[in-house]
Formats: C-alpha cells, structure tokens, sequence
C-alpha cells in the first residue's frame, strides 16, 4: 500500500503522514520507557524439584510389604517410619552379623594373649604368626557379615522384619506400595522431598536464550518466591526450545511442583535501555529498526536488541521519550522498503 506523498521508500529517511493517513493505516504510537537498568521480562515457567532435593527408598532384598505408615501428601520428619518389610534372609543375616562379631572379639582376646605370652618368651613366634592371622580374618569376616546385614536395608529390625525409615524431611511424594505386595530388591517404595527447595524451568526461543545469562535473578509473579538463573541446558528440547534453569525459594511455600507460573527475569546493570512493545520492532537484513514519529513523519531508527520476550522488547540507541510505532508497523515497512 503506497502512502500518498512519500518519496521512494528505498531513499525515504522520513516518510510523511497526516492525520487522516494514520488513522486510515491503523497507525498507533507509544512511548518508549527509558530506564537506567534492564527491566524484568516476563516468561512462562514450571516449578520442579531438584534432583539432590528428592529421596527414593526402596526395598534393599525380597520381602513382602506388611504395613505402610504413610502415604502421598505425609509430612515426615527424618528417622520417621516410612513402609515394614518381612524379609526372610534377614533373620540369616543378622545371625551371622552376631556369630561374626563374637569370633572377632575373641580372636582378639587371643591375639592380645598371645602377644603378651611371646613377649615374655613363653611362646614361639609361630604361634603368634598363627593367633595374628587369626584375629585378621575374623575382623575380615565380621566386616562382610556388616556390610551383608546393611544391604538389606537400613531401618529398624526386629526378627526378620525391617522398618524402613525416612532418609530426610519433607512430604511424602509417591507410595506406590501395598500392604501384601511382595517386592524385589531395588523396587521403589515411597519417595520423599524436601519441597523446601525447589526449582524452575524456563523454556525460552533461541533468541530469548542469547539475552539470559547464568546469574540474572528471578522472581515469581503473585508470590514472594524468588532465585536465580543456574543454567542454560546446550541442546534444544523437543519444542525446539533452549531450558533455563533456576534455583528457587519460597519463603510462603505457596508453590508446588508441576505448578506452572509467571517469571519475571531482570537484566543486568547496563547503558540506558528503552523498552518499547516487540511488534513495534522490524527488520532489515537482520538488522532491527523502529518507526520514530517525529513532526516531519516517521523515521525509521536502527536499534540495538537488548531482549525480548512476547509482549515487549529492550533496545538501545533510542532516545528517551521516543514515540514509536506500535501498530500499523507493517505498512510503514513496506512504503520504507518499497514493497
């Protein structure tokens, strides 16, 4: 659509409009705010758990499920118990834990004999060879019966039943277990985190990625949850999308993993930066520019992207106060270019 009174567009360092004209293109301006900082942009976020904030206890052997102290949704505390196991080679174990233990103590005894008997000449070395090799192998094997008996599981015993018990604080996640279950060893039985700490995910464009940095703080909109960018994972998702990731705290503990939310990401101290809307942004040859109206038109004005996100962007090398294009932008490019 040619504007009338143009001069060519590709020579065009103005292009005049009047009143009726810009009504007529659905031309609207907005003045771009000016600030010292970078201002906060706003993106769609996941709250997650972090992996080092998660526990999984599972079954350490064969066993059948006897009883379940808790399920989803439990608080617990660390120590707290969690599921009962009946475990037929526990009993076994602890067996040969304690059969182990008092070889070991009496090896010992002899050794410390034997040792003070050849240190009065009333024995030979040999013998003090034989007690010495003696009092090693049943601390060796009181050493295996320990760890055999810990590869059962860790909780408390009692016979050949085990309760498992709760390795940190936090809420029960899953319990996926039933009382009469029979479980095989490395199967889970109930997961705990500590939702104290928590995470998020930022999926961004490969364009929004280039303007986060590892460090810029985060804030979460409607709460007083906040953290700080950690990571920007190297390969794109299936969405072709590049995933920040951020550390969060959550004093209110209004959030909840899987929650999605609003996140505000600020930029970092830089040069005077003006933020005008991301539709009034176009380009030439990769090359951004905004329509600057001015009293003799609108002059197309090189800029700088800072960033950008779906509503607005951050540009430099505009003047404060600039009032820019917002709408109609497109017929004012193609008078410009000539298209």
């Amino acid at each position: 659509m040619a504007l009338l009174g143009a001069t060519p567009a590709f020579a065009a360092d103005v292009l005049p409009l009047s009143a009726a004209q810009k009504k007529n293109l659905g031309i609207d301006t907005v003045v771009a705010g000016t600030q010292a900082a970078s201002p906060a942009l706003s993106y769609a976020a996941r709250v997650t758990l972090p992996p080092d904030s998660v526990r999984v206890v599972a079954a350490a052997g064969a066993g059948l499920v006897t009883q379940l102290h808790v399920q989803a949704g439990d608080t617990v505390k660390r120590g707290a118990p969690l599921v009962t196991l009946s475990m037929p080679g526990l009993a076994d174990a602890q067996n040969a834990l304690t059969q182990a233990r008092l070889r070991s103590q009496l090896s010992a005894s002899n050794a410390a004999r034997d040792e003070q008997l050849f240190s009065e000449g009333l024995i030979a070395e040999s013998r003090l060879r034989a007690t010495r090799s003696e009092a090693q192998s049943a601390r060796a094997a009181l050493t295996a019966a320990q760890v055999a008996l810990s590869l059962m599981g860790t909780g408390k015993v009692a016979g050949s039943a085990i309760t498992l018990t709760a390795p940190i604080a936090g809420v029960v996640t899953e319990s996926p277990a039933e009382p009469g279950q029979r479980v095989d060893a490395g199967l889970a039985l109930v997961k705990v985190a500590d939702l104290s700490r928590l995470a998020l995910e930022i999926p961004l464009s490969t364009a929004q990625a280039r303007q986060v940095a590892v460090g810029q703080s985060v804030t979460v909109a409607d709460s007083g949850a906040s953290g700080r960018v950690t990571a920007l994972l190297p390969q794109l998702s299936a969405s072709q999308s590049v995933l920040a990731r951020a550390s969060l705290r959550d004093p209110q503990g209004l959030l909840r993993p899987g929650q999605s939310v609003q996140v505000a990401i600020a930029g970092v101290q830089s040069a005077e930066t003006a933020v005008v809307p991301a539709a009034a942004l176009v380009w030439k040859v990769n090359v951004p520019y905004v329509f600057v109206e001015t009293p003799q038109g609108f002059v197309p004005t090189q800029v700088r992207l800072v960033r950008q996100n779906a509503s607005d962007a951050e540009v430099t090398g505009l003047a404060g106060g600039s009032r820019v294009a917002a709408k109609g932008v497109a017929a004012l490019k193609a008078q410009w270019l000539g298209e």
